[in-house]
């Protein structure tokens, strides 16, 4: 669950009317129940890592008679849609269901040959080459994005640019910071969202040190962080919500409108 982030529950049977029950009703601006779905929708200052149930009972007499959803609080990874599967399928359902695994199976398993492939080419312009990222056709395409992203007025960090860059099934966005707040911040984690909630594969975040706060009366030193993203070319068009967050997951960044070149 994301802070501010609605999230919908969806059923396959009918719910009673009233069965609703929320933890604690202080995390959320507003919720509501329909016949066979609940919406939640979360304040924008929940801590991460703050744990809510909520329980909903079923109209029909089959059991399970209720069920109850422990939600965490994440501050970039948070789902819009939940579908809850009870009632018996047909034969076609679950061998649809099997083909559908069986593609994330295969597309994971060619996202770690494609990884593993990586670590194994050299260092510079030669991996690059060598990874098939640019070719004689193609290179790296550059966007500056500085002053066309938005900021959170809660980001944990202040950054000063930002540069989009989009290769062959590969996407990046650097973005340089300071640290106005009082202790070092380190990049444990990222997500790219598009504003219907979908969400780009990341691959492993680099950080080229430590933020460190900033000296009274200094502007404090830059620190460059690059996400580095999975994506086809259809993926990587219009804009998208980059959130990054500290090891322990309460001081965040959160970056809108970012784009990459065509």
């Amino acid at each position: 669950m994301g802070p501010g982030l609605p999230i919908t529950f969806r059923f396959d049977s009918p719910l009673q009317q009233q069965s609703l029950k929320i933890g604690d009703q202080g995390w959320f601006e507003d919720w509501s129940a329909g016949r066979q779905t609940f919406t939640l929708v979360p304040r924008d200052n929940l801590v991460a890592g703050k744990r809510a149930d909520v329980e909903v009972c079923f109209a029909d007499e089959t059991a399970p008679a209720c069920t109850t959803f422990e939600l965490i609080v994440h501050p970039g990874l948070g789902m819009q849609e939940v579908k809850v599967l009870r009632q018996g399928r047909s034969v076609a359902y679950f061998q649809q269901v099997a083909k559908d695994a069986e593609s994330d199976a295969r597309q994971c398993r060619a996202e770690v040959q494609q990884l593993r492939a990586g670590r194994a080419v050299p260092d510079g312009l030669r991996g690059a080459i060598a990874s098939g990222l640019v070719d004689r056709f193609r290179g790296v395409a550059v966007k500056e994005l500085t002053w066309d992203v938005t900021a959170k007025e809660s980001n944990s960090l202040s950054y000063h640019t930002v540069t989009g860059y989009r290769a062959k099934d590969r996407v990046a966005v650097e973005v340089s910071f300071t640290n106005p707040g009082p202790v070092p911040w380190t990049a444990a984690g990222a997500v790219l969202r598009s504003p219907k909630g979908e969400v780009l594969k990341p691959l492993p975040l680099w950080l080229s040190e430590t933020i460190l706060p900033a000296a009274p009366g200094e502007p404090g030193e830059q620190g460059r962080v690059v996400v580095e993203l999975l994506a086809t070319e259809k993926e990587a068009r219009g804009s998208y919500i980059l959130t990054l967050w500290d090891a322990e997951r309460q001081r965040t960044v959160t970056l809108g409108n970012v784009t990459f070149p065509p």
